[in-house]
C-alpha cells in the first residue's frame, strides 16, 4: 500500500537541492564580487581623466574583491587551524563589506540614494553568502576530523602541547621558573639476546679438547729437555 502521507518526490527534490547548494553559493558567491567590482569600476571611470585612469578604475575594484575572497576563505588552506566564531574571517569579512559599503555611499550620492541602496544590499547578499559558506566550511572540518579518530587525536595533542608551550614562554618572560612536561616517550624495551644453543657448547669443547691432545702428542719431554725425533 502506498504511502500518502510522505511526499516522495520531494525528498528527492530536496536530495537534488542539496547536490547543487555547493555549485549554487559558491557561484553567487563569486557573482557578487565580479558585479560588485564592474558596478564601482563603471561609476569610478565616470570622472577618469585618461584612458590609464579607465583601466585602473576597473582594476583597482576587481583586486579589492579577489583579496575579499582570499582574506576570508585563507585559513582553509590548512583545515586543522580550526577557526573560532570571532576569528579572523569573519572579521576581514565584515571590515570589507563596512568598507565597500561607505565606497558605495561617496561615489554613488551623486546618482541617487537608489544606486545606493541596490549596490549595498548587493555586497550585503555577498557577505551573508561568504559567512554561510565560511561557518559550513568550518563544521565540515570538525566532522572529517571526527570521522578520523587519529586525526582527531593528533589535533587535540597538537593544541594542548602548543598551549603549554605558551604557558611555559608567558612564565619565563615574568620571570618565574618553569618546566616543561615530561614528554611521552615510550619504554625502552630490553634487547634480550636467545640463549646460544647446547649443540655448539658441546661442540666448542669437543674442539678444545682435540686441540689439548695433539699438543699434547706432539711435544713430549724427554730427560735431557729435548723433543723425541
Amino acid at each position: 500500500m502506498q504511502n500518502i502521507l510522505v511526499n516522495d518526490d520531494f525528498g528527492k527534490s530536496i536530495q537534488r537541492l542539496r547536490s547543487i547548494l555547493p555549485k549554487l553559493s559558491f557561484g553567487l558567491l563569486i557573482s557578487t564580487y565580479v558585479i560588485s567590482a564592474v558596478i564601482m569600476g563603471i561609476f569610478h571611470a565616470q570622472n577618469a581623466p585618461n584612458i590609464g585612469f579607465m583601466v585602473a578604475a576597473f582594476l583597482v575594484p576587481l583586486a579589492i574583491q579577489v583579496g575579499r575572497g582570499t582574506l576570508v576563505f585563507f585559513f582553509q588552506l590548512n583545515p586543522a587551524n580550526i577557526q573560532r566564531r570571532f576569528s579572523f574571517g569573519f572579521i576581514a569579512a565584515t571590515a570589507l563589506l563596512i568598507l565597500s559599503i561607505v565606497e558605495a555611499w561617496l561615489v554613488l550620492s551623486p546618482y541617487g540614494f537608489t544606486w545606493i541602496v541596490s549596490v549595498s544590499s548587493l555586497m550585503l547578499i555577498g557577505w551573508v553568502i561568504e559567512i554561510m559558506i565560511l561557518r559550513e566550511t568550518i563544521f565540515a572540518t570538525q566532522i572529517e576530523l571526527f570521522r578520523n579518530r587519529d586525526g582527531w587525536q593528533e589535533v587535540k595533542s597538537f593544541y594542548v602541547a602548543r598551549n603549554e608551550l605558551q604557558q611555559f614562554v608567558d612564565d619565563l618572560k615574568n620571570g618565574e621558573a618553569a618546566l616543561l612536561p615530561a614528554a611521552n616517550l615510550p619504554e625502552e624495551q630490553e634487547l634480550t639476546l636467545p640463549d646460544p644453543p647446547q649443540e655448539e657448547d658441546k661442540t666448542l669443547l669437543l674442539l678444545g679438547e682435540l686441540k689439548t691432545l695433539l699438543e699434547g702428542n706432539a711435544l713430549s719431554p724427554s730427560l735431557n729437555g729435548q723433543a723425541k725425533g
